[in-house]
Formats: C-alpha cells, structure tokens, sequence
C-alpha cells in the first residue's frame, strides 16, 4: 500500500514568541490515532506525539533553515529520509536518541504500518546551541560543518539508549505546571539538562570494540533482559538467572548488555527503581515501605540509604515537600 504523506513547515524557531506557544491535537484518522503537542520558547521547539499508524506513512518536513535536533525515540521504529541525499540517513528504534545537526530543505519521515510510536524531539536554533557549547568545541565544530555544507550530522555515529533519567526531564517538560515566563525558564532549563545528559553519556562510552559484531538475536536477548527488569523491579535478580531465561551466558550478558544500553545491568536496575519509587512517591497515599517492596527493597532503612544517596534527598523529606 502506498504511503500517506502529511506535509509540515517547521517553524522559525528563532522568531517565536518571547511567550510561551502551545498546541495539542488528537488525531482519529483512518491512517492514524492518538494525540500529540508543541511547545514552543524562543529558540526551542518540542515535538510530542504518541501515534499508532494503521498505514505506512511519511511526513514530508520543509526546513528553512538549519537546526539542532535532539530525538528521543521511546517507542516505534522512525526513519529519516533527506531529499537531498535521496536516502535514508538514519533510523531509529524504540528506546534510542542521538543529537543531530538537520540542514536546511526538505526531509521525509517515515513509519510502517501498524507501528505504535512515542517521540519527543526537541530543536534548538543553532544559535541556542552553539552558545551553550564552550569555544572550540569538537561537536560545534562538526556541526558547523554540517550547516555550511547543508548535510546532516551527528554526535554519535551510532544511536545511544535512552536512560530512565532523560525519559524523567521528557516528561517533566511535557507536564509543567508554570505558566508564562517561568514556564519559558523551565523549558530552557530542562533542555540544556537534556544536552548535558546526551553530551555526557556519549563522551563517557566506553572505546567502540569494532571486532565486534552484534547480530540481531543477541540484540533481541539483551531488549528482552531489560523489559524483564523493567516489568519485574521486585525481584532479586542474578546474572545467571537472567541469562538463563533469555537463553545465553553470563559473559554475552555482561557484554552486549553494555553494547546496547550503555550501561550494566545492574547500574539499569538501580536507575530504573530510583526514578519508579520518586514517582510512587509522589503518588497520594503512597507510603515508603511499600514503595520500597515494590521496587526490591526488603528493608526500608537500605531503601531509604539508596534513595538517599541518588536523589540527595532523604524520601520522608520528599514526602514532607509534596
């Protein structure tokens, strides 16, 4: 079945509002469902959505000029496709982001049938961006390249997992309370965090073992692992066990779960049962000793150490605050 293409003008970021700008939609097409928002400050523009497409479809971009992309890719495969190029310059899968210099002219974005997507991309003029990086900066640099030769670039040649914690900031902008200019502030603030975070997990990955080749099974094993971890944040876990279940060896385990998600397994459980129990918390008549059963902790007291320790912030205080 032939593609259904919708066709967007990104806005000029730089000439937004100096007050906030919003929009919400909710989509019930034969094509495609679901509901989506823009936000907007001057110099920032966020894209949500949450779509289910029953047809494969494209979404045809114009850019006027060039811009900085920051994509977080939760859910569904998306494929960016440059008119210029005539091809395909990167895909991404479910859980994945990266930060991308998008040139000006056209682009295509495209989903296949039947695919549930869910997608935050936040741009940022490149005058936003290159202000907040130091001088001489090798990502500038690069980027500057980009612009000057109306090409894509990017910071990592390879997609980079999305942690617990930038999913957190995602949605804290999604769902800010303030209006007005201190919503303008919140949104600013919370983007330069997400830079930070991108920046500093790309800069801090371990040297690329080109030797290695991870195949599909083994890439499937290691997103199986995770939502077994994810769904399953009560239970006390061993590399054996874990590796057992999704048929492979606690050495492949160690290995390509790193590959993948950029992390240990065990450092992703204990990010994910921190930012699940600052959520539950948050949650009327929830209670600390039952939070802390449902995120493995046997003993609240260990709870409340580890809490402590990640969040800089004792949980009865946390609760004492809301």
């Amino acid at each position: 079945m032939k593609a259904r293409t919708n066709h967007y003008v990104f806005p000029d970021i730089c000439g937004l509002a100096k007050d906030v700008y919003e929009k919400e939609f909710i989509a019930e097409e034969k094509s495609f469902s679901g509901n989506g928002r823009e936000v907007g400050v001057e110099g920032i523009h966020l894209w949500y959505q949450s779509l289910e497409f029953h047809q494969k479809r494209t979404w045809l971009i114009e850019n006027n000029a060039a811009r900085v992309q920051m994509n977080f890719n939760l859910q569904g495969k998306t494929s960016f496709y440059s008119d210029k190029l005539g091809k395909v310059f990167v895909r991404f899968q479910g859980g994945q982001h990266n930060l991308m210099l998008i040139p000006e002219g056209k682009m295509r974005l495209q989903w296949p049938a039947g695919e549930r997507t869910e997608i935050f991309s936040l741009s940022l003029s490149t005058g936003f961006f290159f202000d907040t990086l130091p001088d001489g900066h090798p990502l500038g640099r690069h980027f500057e390249k980009g612009v000057d030769l109306q090409l894509p670039a990017f910071m990592s040649l390879r997609n980079l997992p999305v942690t617990p914690r930038m999913a957190q900031v995602l949605f804290e902008i999604l769902h800010c309370e303030y209006e007005g200019h201190y919503k303008k502030l919140f949104v600013r603030a919370k983007t330069v965090e997400l830079l930070l975070l991108q920046l500093d997990q790309y800069e801090n990955l371990p040297l690329p073992d080109f030797s290695s080749r991870l195949e599909s099974e083994h890439a499937e094993q290691m997103h199986q692992v995770k939502r077994m971890l994810d769904e399953h944040l009560d239970r006390s876990w061993s590399l054996k066990d874990l590796a057992h279940v999704v048929g492979t060896n606690e050495f492949n385990l160690k290995k390509y779960f790193k590959e993948v998600f950029g992390t240990t397994v065990f450092n992703y459980l204990h990010e994910v049962r921190m930012e699940t129990s600052r959520k539950e918390l948050c949650k009327p008549g929830s209670t600390i000793n039952d939070v802390a059963q449902r995120v493995g902790y046997k003993h609240a007291t260990h709870f409340t150490a580890a809490f402590k320790k990640f969040h800089g912030v004792l949980p009865t205080k946390l609760r004492a605050a809301l």
